[in-house]
């Protein structure tokens, strides 16, 4: 079996387009829907439903999907082990990312990476930590940099231990305290956000840090960190922060320490029981190295 029939099936259930998994693969959209049908035949199912927003899976080709992602990944693992063994590094690496990681410590770990294997591809999906981990655990992505924590599907591996600050604009009844409780944030419009595709309520940013032990006031919500701190600005609410993002931005805003503290454990997620990827192998060796 031809194994870019797979990636050309994989990409269009990623991109929900024959036209964006063609420009991944560097194929024409005939070439890609000339895959697919060929695939069908070999299988004798169908495995596309083509409509006028795009194309999605059928409920075969959802069935058969994580199979194609096992012997795809194992295809990988040996042209990439035989590249290796030439001396000749080579591959592709996707990466799930917190947007506060993929801006403090990405530019960074990737300047350092592209130097060491300058043949190495890395793409990057920006998403919460809810989504990074459906991400990893269903194949879309190699390894995930995102908040951690114990008792989960993945194995991990903590870098940082990133302080959570309360934030509330200039001139706001809780800007003159030291130390501010999740109680008292309460009491105010608050703001919470999400990166990536989020839409579910209970999955926005912070309270999943929280747990929904707080109710907190929620008065706007977006999909954006750097608009929540503009809107806190603005005087539109307060919100929550982890030093790692407001690291980010200019002092705009007044930043509280918690009380009681709160940290969020930032780290390395992967899937257990598989042996990463060659390239995955380097990427997160890099990482460590240049975070840990």
């Amino acid at each position: 079996m031809d194994n870019r029939k797979y990636e050309a099936l994989i990409n269009i259930a990623e991109a929900g387009s024959i036209t964006q998994a063609a420009e991944r693969m560097g194929y024409t959209q005939s070439g890609i829907t000339q895959m697919i049908n060929s695939l069908e035949r070999e299988l004798g199912v169908r495995l596309l439903r083509r409509t006028n927003k795009g194309a999605n899976l059928t409920q075969n080709g959802l069935t058969l999907l994580p199979y194609m992602r096992e012997e795809h990944r194992w295809e990988r693992t040996i042209r990439q082990e035989c590249d290796r063994m030439s001396g000749r590094e080579t591959g592709t690496v996707t990466v799930g990312c917190l947007s506060s990681i993929s801006t403090a410590w990405m530019p960074r770990i990737l300047e350092i990476f592209a130097q060491q294997f300058p043949n190495i591809k890395i793409n990057m999906l920006e998403h919460e930590a809810p989504e990074l981990e459906r991400m990893l655990m269903s194949g879309r992505i190699d390894l995930a940099l995102m908040e951690v924590a114990e008792k989960k599907n993945y194995i991990s591996r903590v870098l940082v231990w990133d302080e959570v600050f309360a934030v509330v604009p200039e001139n706001h009844p809780l800007s003159l305290k030291d130390k501010i409780t999740l109680e008292e944030m309460s009491q105010y419009p608050f703001i919470s956000y999400a990166t990536g595709a989020i839409s579910r309520p209970d999955e926005l940013w912070p309270e999943t840090f929280t747990s929904h032990k707080v109710k907190f006031n929620v008065m706007y919500t977006c999909k954006n960190d750097m608009t929540a701190i503009q809107m806190v600005k603005h005087h539109l609410g307060v919100t929550l922060a982890g030093d790692l993002m407001l690291e980010n931005y200019p002092p705009d805003t007044i930043n509280i320490s918690l009380d009681p503290p709160m940290f969020r454990s930032l780290g390395i997620a992967q899937r257990p029981g598989e042996e990463p990827l060659p390239a995955t192998r380097s990427f997160t060796e890099c990482v460590i190295d240049t975070v840990g």
